[in-house]
């Protein structure tokens, strides 16, 4: 996806998504080591530290996709043709007539 020289890059997509499903396996992994780790507390450490790695990978992913797409949108906001100006409207009373104090003066 590119617009103005700015872009998303699909193997940014595609680490992300990765990223995201290396950390999915959390919980089976979990299971696994449950179900016939003899030094369970051991093997549990080694995968908090392997899960640790997994999502600072999965964070920087999301980082690099995030800023891209505010980039796209904040150049976006800033060039779209049909942008109206934003004007702040005083406050006014029903008939229309500009109320400059909270007592109406």
């Amino acid at each position: 996806m590119e617009w103005l020289g700015m872009s998303v890059e699909r193997k940014d997509l595609d680490r992300l998504e990765e990223s995201m499903y290396d950390c999915w396996n959390i919980t089976d992994d979990i299971k696994k080591i449950l179900d016939v780790s003899e030094f369970f507390e051991d093997d549990i450490r080694a995968l908090m530290k392997v899960y640790n790695i997994k999502f600072k990978v999965l964070e920087n992913n999301v980082d690099v996709v995030d800023t891209n797409l505010t980039n796209l949108r904040e150049t976006w906001e800033e060039m779209r043709p049909n942008k109206v100006a934003e004007k702040e409207v005083p406050d006014q009373d029903l008939f229309g007539n500009v109320v400059l104090g909270e007592d109406g003066c």
